[in-house]
């Protein structure tokens, strides 16, 4: 039997999350034809598919479940098929004893070699992504966030105020982003670094609108030009790089790629694990990034690692796999990649 065949013959409605680079909630038709081997997986990250399950039988919600799967994936980024047998046949030993879900949403699935734990910012974020597909209202912690904002609008001073902040809260709002656009337009750009990375840390998750991707992209394109402002930095490439518009995040990413943050580690990992792809839109910059991430950690181990476990990854996926490689393979590349490259290879073999 196939998961979608068992959860078709649940009495309720389930949804699908991949939780690997961001939040994102995975299309039921293509997660089908996933399943049965006719596609690869759409969002993989580290060669397998971070699933969260969430099962919502009607009206009972005290009998709602929620399981976080890590199902790796074969060489051209497909299922295997005991991964998914293994949980079909706990998912029928567990319907047998109706689990709990509480507010802070646990994996019922402990023993589940195939299952894992998010770290509590991905646990909030799909806490507040849940509630609010359910037309729930949001944590205790919801209120004093909106308080902050409505502060930090009236007056910017207000905003250094952040202490006490919980980040359920920061989730909730930003789940909840077309509410409150308005005055996170207002106080983004004047947020203080710990605040604006927490929000960051949650606002990634959603799509950003235009006008809300402009103010940050001011900020962002002062920042750079501002040294000693790395959490800054990466907090604003976290937001952009959640933008409906392609030509201001890649309007950002050219900025970043002509300033000093360009080979700073946080913000290489940070284009790299969320917005490798916009690459194709910018072909001209592809050796600048791959040259910049093979110089990641190399005084301090000198063999390639951070290079060999990201770009490794990224050769994993279809879309950027090609210009990747063909960068990497030219006869001009930088010395420095064909040491990264053959490093690489080597990993591979062993």
């Amino acid at each position: 039997m196939e998961l979608n065949e068992y959860l078709a013959q649940l009495d309720g409605q389930y949804r699908l999350y991949d939780v690997g680079r961001r939040i994102i909630k995975v299309d039921k038709a293509q997660f089908k034809k996933f399943e049965s081997s006719d596609s690869a997986y759409p969002h993989p990250y580290l060669q397998h598919a971070w699933l969260a399950l969430y099962i919502s039988p009607p009206k009972q919600p005290e009998n709602e479940t929620l399981m976080f799967l890590k199902w790796p994936l074969d060489e051209q980024g497909k299922i295997i098929p005991y991964v998914r047998d293994d949980l079909v046949r706990r998912l029928i030993e567990l319907s047998k004893t109706p689990l709990k879900v509480d507010s802070e949403i646990e994996d019922p699935l402990k023993d589940n070699p195939f299952a894992f734990k998010p770290d509590n910012v991905r646990l909030a974020n799909l806490h507040a992504m849940i509630q609010t597909s359910q037309h729930r209202k949001p944590s205790e912690h919801y209120n004093s966030v909106v308080k902050y904002l409505q502060a930090g609008t009236l007056n910017r001073e207000n905003l250094a105020n952040f202490e006490g902040l919980g980040l359920q809260g920061i989730a909730d709002v930003s789940a909840r982003l077309t509410e409150h656009k308005a005055s996170l337009k207002a106080c983004l750009p004047h947020m203080p670094s710990e605040a604006l990375l927490a929000f960051s840390q949650c606002l990634e998750h959603h799509t950003l609108p235009i006008d809300l991707t402009e103010v940050m992209l001011k900020r962002f394109q002062h920042d750079l030009n501002t040294q000693d402002n790395i959490i800054n930095i990466e907090a604003a490439m976290r937001i952009i790089g959640a933008s409906q518009s392609d030509t201001l995040r890649i309007e950002a990413w050219q900025s970043w790629f002509n300033s000093d943050y360009a080979t700073h580690i946080a913000c290489v990992l940070a284009f790299a694990t969320r917005n490798y792809d916009d690459l194709a839109f910018m072909p001209e910059r592809i050796t600048t990034f791959l040259v910049n991430l093979a110089q990641l950690n190399q005084e301090q181990d000198g063999a390639f690692t951070a290079f060999c476990k990201i770009a490794g990854d990224l050769l994993f996926l279809p879309g950027i796999r090609n210009l990747l490689l063909n960068a990497l393979r030219n006869e001009n590349r930088p010395a420095i990649l064909g040491e990264a490259l053959q490093a690489l290879m080597n990993t591979r073999q062993s």
